[in-house]
């Protein structure tokens, strides 16, 4: 017994180094040559690099590469003097002003297309067939996208359709108008509920995986902010489960912190959504929409495309459903915020169909990590394309990492204890590298947090 209890603690001990070591690496302290800091250009020459693609296009008839530049040199001025005042020094300034210039600029790429309110038009499309009697799910596996999306199908369950159906029968130009808005609304208060400032939270807006889920009109924003609020009403984390499965995925940490009033409370308003809806949708719509996701996965290996950037479309089924519950193991065995923001990775991984604004659920873990170059590192670098799963990784990072304060003048939650964050009655901000703040004025909270573990 004796034994076995040694060889418990000494696995705890090593657990407890290896953690302190990836928050080490993670918090930047490391790159340096002197009193000369190496993260900040590094990090501004690895953003350029993952734009290399978007240089050469088009804006106005001006290029993204002579635009960029000139409009970060701008912002750059304007940086040293609001809202940041004279915080991060000119490198520190570049490298902020340089992701959100490049983010607007593409940004503005994103609305110079066509297509605009995709996903929105899906939704209206699906709902008002059903109200003139027709099928709002799939009733067959596919082998190319509709022509129209409002010939698409609908993947919510049946509550959902009186809403959209009643949508359907409004004016088309307020209704884009307005439900752009709600989710614009929805994502700047989801960001203020992680604990970022109004600039902040408006400069934030403009991030393309965000920006992706407003300009497609997809329900993203909706469901990023049930995501943000669960800290404060646990049962928003049942509730998200109406959208999709990955959505309600973070649900799993009410029991891992057995807070069993959230669990009823988000229940119990299913409970009330299904039973007012089905009077008007009834049971068969049900099964139609059971049946229609079995024809969606099966209409996936036809068009592949469907998978967006989910790594399903590369993975065995069984392997993939593997990887998805060792991830959800994983963020079980964290406690308290690190275990939710890690339930939100793993709701990312699992989804078998997913698409840029699914990201969002990245955030909070990566608001984690201690460093801010490392923060708007990863924002810039894993902004477009395929490497936003820059965002998944340096999430696990924060998550898996023992736990920090934010340091560095340019991180988005310096002076706070992180995303969700609690009262700090003494704010200690220190350079990577620098000596360790002493966080929160409680004792026990200092304790567990230059530990690495998240007090209750």
């Amino acid at each position: 017994m004796i034994h076995a209890g040694g060889a418990t603690e000494g696995l705890l001990v090593s657990l407890a180094a290896f953690r302190s070591r990836l928050a080490d690496l993670a918090g930047l302290g490391w790159a340096r040559a002197g009193a000369l800091d190496l993260a900040l250009p590094a990090a501004i020459l690895i953003v350029i690099w993952s734009m290399f693609d978007q240089l050469g296009r088009q804006i106005g008839g001006i290029s993204f590469g002579l635009l960029w530049p000139v409009l970060t040199a701008v912002a750059v001025v304007a940086l040293r003097i609001r809202p940041f005042g004279r915080r991060g020094g000119w490198l520190g300034s570049t490298l902020v002003a340089g992701v959100v210039v490049s983010w607007i600029l593409y940004d503005l790429l994103l609305w110079g297309g066509s297509g605009h309110l995709y996903d929105l038009n899906v939704y209206l499309g699906a709902a008002g067939r059903w109200l003139d009697g027709g099928q709002p799910y799939m009733t067959a596996a596919v082998s190319a996208w509709p022509s129209n999306p409002r010939y698409d199908f609908l993947l919510y369950p049946p509550p959902l359709l009186p809403v959209f159906g009643l949508l359907s029968r409004l004016p088309e130009a307020p209704v884009d108008a307005a439900w752009t808005i709600g989710m614009v609304a929805c994502s700047y208060r989801a960001y203020r509920l992680l604990g970022l400032s109004r600039p902040m939270s408006v400069a934030m807006l403009a991030f393309p995986p965000v920006m992706i889920g407003f300009e497609s009109g997809n329900i993203a924003g909706l469901t990023f902010l049930l995501f943000a609020a669960s800290m404060r009403a646990g049962g928003a984390l049942v509730v998200n489960g109406l959208f999709k499965a990955q959505t309600g995925l973070p649900a799993l940490w009410l029991l891992r912190q057995r807070r069993w009033r959230a669990i009823l409370a988000g229940l119990a308003a299913l409970a009330v959504i299904v039973v007012v809806t089905l009077p008007f949708v009834g049971v068969d719509s049900w099964r139609a929409w059971w049946d229609g996701l079995g024809y969606r996965a099966a209409s996936q290996g036809a068009v592949p495309s469907m998978f967006g950037y989910s790594l399903a479309r590369y993975l065995p089924g069984a392997l993939f459903a593997a990887l998805c519950l060792v991830l959800i193991g994983v963020a079980l065995l964290l406690r308290g915020r690190p275990g939710l923001a890690a339930l939100g990775l793993a709701s990312i991984f699992a989804s078998p169909a997913l698409w840029p604004h699914g990201f969002a659920f990245a955030l909070p873990a990566l608001l984690m990590l201690e460093s801010g170059t490392a923060v708007w590192l990863l924002l810039g670098a894993g902004a477009v394309g395929s490497n936003i799963w820059l965002l998944f990784y340096g999430g696990w990072l924060a998550v898996v990492a023992a736990r920090r304060l934010p340091a560095g003048r340019l991180h988005p939650l310096v002076g706070t204890d992180g995303p969700w964050p609690r009262p700090l009655m003494r704010r200690q901000t220190r350079e990577p590298g620098g000596p360790r703040p002493l966080g929160p004025v409680s004792p026990v909270a200092v304790v567990k947090v230059s530990a690495g573990a998240e007090p209750d």
